[in-house]
């Protein structure tokens, strides 16, 4: 594995503060849900909404070639 200094920092930190909710993931999620609430800040859901492409989809196949013999 590539031993990157800023991923084993970014690592590191998140192990520091998922030991600061006793290694409960869903607590730490809880309360970072509710800070983002109680921030203020507009809170944007997008479940539900119908998301497009940015670029159009090509949707047809390729030509494939024909088998000797057939």
């Amino acid at each position: 594995m590539n031993n990157n200094p800023l991923v084993t920092e970014i690592r590191k930190k998140r192990a520091e503060i998922l030991d600061s909710y006793e290694g409960d993931y869903h607590a730490m999620m809880n309360a970072m849900k509710q800070n983002q609430w109680n921030s203020g800040h507009e809170v944007v859901n997008l479940a539900g909404k119908d998301r497009q492409p940015t670029t159009p989809v090509k949707t047809t196949r390729p030509k494939t070639a024909k088998l000797p013999g057939k």
